[in-house]
């Protein structure tokens, strides 16, 4: 496995790293476009990317994972091809694709994306043919029935809670000072009716879809299962299309080895059963 710094872009001001498997690259096997995670640089948060490319090299897919501009070592362009932000990453996206395909060999690309990235992958999938499959690890989400009892019953047994409401009731805890930021929202989670339009497009353009959830993803997701429940009840079926996991036990940048490991392992899974190279 060997990593190659690159720039690329109209002005040359993207900067992305890839990386190339020691064996060439069946052109049959998709090669895998890291996005960034909200303010993280290329390398992920708590280096997740890096983790998951060199494991991906390893298992002979190549991969680019890049900075958007103004962020990390990307700098931001003297002449932007778009006015509007979210079409700038579109054709930043698409830079990275064409740069990708052109030096891996492959025909088609996956999008990797976390959180916001998730969000982003989900836009430009759907903006670009050349994307061939997608993984989105605690990103998009549906509410179901199934969930709302669950959340409820969680709720209620979490000694948490009824201590937050002890303090609340007879007087402020010792650490009142204390400021604790929680369910910040990196991207506007689409209604479950237009997620399912959308997700069901993809699959009858043959995009291939991989969802991973963490134990983070409590205020919208609990139980495996729960996304393809969700696109059911909207009438949408993506059968074999669809593969989804629940890690519970896993922080949201999977930063403890081993829950990072079966993230790793699941994702390559996945994509050598999607994508098996001719014997």
């Amino acid at each position: 496995m060997r990593e190659t710094p690159l720039h690329f872009g109209h002005e040359s001001h993207l900067v992305g790293m890839f990386c190339e498997p020691d064996t060439p690259q069946a052109r049959e096997r998709p090669a895998v476009l890291f996005l960034n995670s909200g303010l993280e640089h290329r390398v992920g948060p708590r280096g997740l990317s890096v983790a998951v490319a060199r494991a991906l090299g390893d298992a002979g897919f190549a991969s680019l994972r890049f900075d958007y501009a103004g962020m990390g070592e990307s700098r931001k362009p003297q002449r932007p091809l778009a006015a509007e932000r979210e079409d700038e990453l579109l054709a930043e996206c698409a830079a990275a694709t064409e740069l990708l395909q052109a030096r891996s060999g492959a025909s088609g690309v996956v999008l990797f994306g976390l959180c916001s990235g998730a969000d982003d992958a989900h836009r430009v999938a759907l903006a670009n043919d050349a994307v061939v499959g997608m993984a989105q690890i605690d990103g998009h989400g549906a509410i179901t029935a199934g969930f709302k009892w669950r959340y409820v019953a969680h709720r209620l047994a979490s000694p948490r809670r009824w201590q937050n409401w002890f303090e609340r009731k007879f007087g402020a805890p010792a650490d009142a000072d204390r400021a604790v930021l929680e369910g910040v929202d990196f991207f506007q989670m689409p209604e479950r009716d237009t997620l399912a339009r959308d997700l069901d497009m993809l699959v009858k353009r043959g995009v291939r879809l991989f969802y991973a959830y963490s134990g983070a993803t409590h205020s919208y997701y609990n139980h495996a299962g729960q996304l393809r429940r969700a696109l059911a009840q909207a009438g949408v079926d993506l059968g074999g299309h669809l593969e989804e996991h629940f890690l519970p036990s896993a922080d949201h940048t999977f930063s403890r080895n081993a829950e990072r490991m079966v993230l790793i392992e699941t994702l390559i899974a996945w994509l050598q059963a999607g994508w098996p190279t001719a014997e």
